[in-house]
């Protein structure tokens, strides 16, 4: 593909920012973006260069049938956007979760394939460094087969009285189902070279209410809008039903036809842990470890063989200067994902990233976890 490519962004938050920028760091002309208030995307537009500051997206597609469309609106509206956006012939770039659940998500991932178009699923922490490190190490067969992961993040609750965000809100694809465990099972895959298969769990709803503050439209600014007692006492209180905390069990078909037993345990609401998060691979002959994430402080990737000391294992130099430099750390990620997505999209070499496939597969484990039915399958 010759020219410059064009691109619509939807949705003018902290995921429409981020794939903004992100597209125009790989040489994207990002023409319009769009939010539901035009003082909003206003200043949005105008921060990011962004020539088109629109309030109809679906108007604004049609005019410019851009090549890419970047979806990151509350996924109520997502699918709503696909049905467009396949239309009219256009790569598909979408945060996540990829719909409200498991039958949209299909129905997305059906339009996207059958209009021959790329499709890029969001769900960007494996790319960083220290996670391709990771899964360098797990792939080259030094701890042996795989036989078993693990992944452990527990979090100490706010004694602050925290806005109400769409992160609260199912409708809006809020909850850390929704919006961690993706992540996870990225890395996870990625490491493993396994897909999933199989599902169960359940999830916990941490808190039933919270303050609503009108003009809040950025989650990222949550933390400083956070209001006192008093001054919550006399806001709005909208309902809560987004899980804070999940267990869930996999069962991860690997590349020589076995099966992987996962556990993923995330909690944000304990009174106090002084662990990291670890994801732990156990292999045959010995062990990897990742502690922490990038916002604890950083990743830290220890490898324990039988008899031995764990012994920490510094990410090549050229594996940091592979990693964009646009952001911090989130922007970057997304970078990384985009500069493939774009890659692909122009018949270049470029490495395996995400799609939708990936994306209605999560999005059916979650369901499978949410609803605390019982081991579910997973077939695409």
């Amino acid at each position: 593909m010759s020219g410059q490519l064009k691109a619509v962004v939807i949705g003018a938050g902290w995921a429409g920012e981020g794939h903004t920028r992100a597209l125009q760091a790989c040489g994207v002309d990002v023409v319009a973006i769009y939010a539901r208030k035009q003082e909003v995307v206003d200043d949005v537009a105008q921060k990011l260069g962004i020539p088109n500051a629109s309030v109809d997206w679906r108007q604004t597609l049609q005019s410019i049938k851009p090549d890419i469309v970047a979806i990151a609106t509350p996924a109520s509206l997502r699918e709503e956007v696909v049905i467009v956006a396949t239309e009219l012939g256009c790569h598909l770039y979408c945060d996540k979760p990829l719909a409200l659940g498991a039958e949209e998500a299909k129905r997305v991932l059906q339009m996207a394939e059958q209009a021959g178009v790329k499709h890029a699923y969001a769900a960007t922490w494996l790319y960083h460094p220290e996670y391709t490190w990771f899964s360098e190490l797990a792939k080259s067969g030094d701890i042996g087969a795989i036989l078993e992961v693990e992944c452990f993040c527990r979090m100490p609750r706010s004694e602050a009285i925290g806005p109400w965000t769409w992160w609260d809100s199912l409708e809006t694809g809020g909850g850390f189902l929704n919006n961690a465990l993706p992540h996870l099972l990225g890395i996870i895959s990625a490491a493993t070279s396994g897909i999933p298969i199989r599902a169960t769990g359940e999830a916990r709803v941490l808190r039933e209410r919270a303050p609503y503050i009108v003009d809040l439209h950025d989650s990222r600014l949550a933390g400083a809008r956070t209001p006192t007692a008093e001054e919550a006492e006399n806001l709005e209180w909208r309902v809560c039903d987004a899980d804070g905390a999940f267990t869930a069990l996999f069962r991860l078909s690997s590349a020589e036809g076995t099966e992987i037993p996962v556990t993923i345990l995330l909690n944000t609401g304990v009174g106090a842990s002084d662990e990291l998060p670890k994801i732990t691979l156990y292999g045959e002959s010995g062990t990897l470890t990742a502690t922490g994430f990038f916002f604890t402080g950083g990743i830290t990737v220890t490898r324990l063989h039988l008899g031995g000391e764990p012994e920490v294992l510094p990410i090549p130099q050229r594996l940091l200067d592979e990693f964009p430099s646009v952001g911090d750390p989130v922007q970057n990620m997304w970078c990384a994902h985009v500069r493939d997505f774009i890659a692909d999209i122009k018949g270049e070499p470029h490495r395996p990233y995400l799609t939708f496939r990936d994306g209605y597969l999560y999005q059916a484990a979650i369901d499978i976890i949410r609803s605390g039915s019982g081991l579910g399958e997973l077939k695409i």
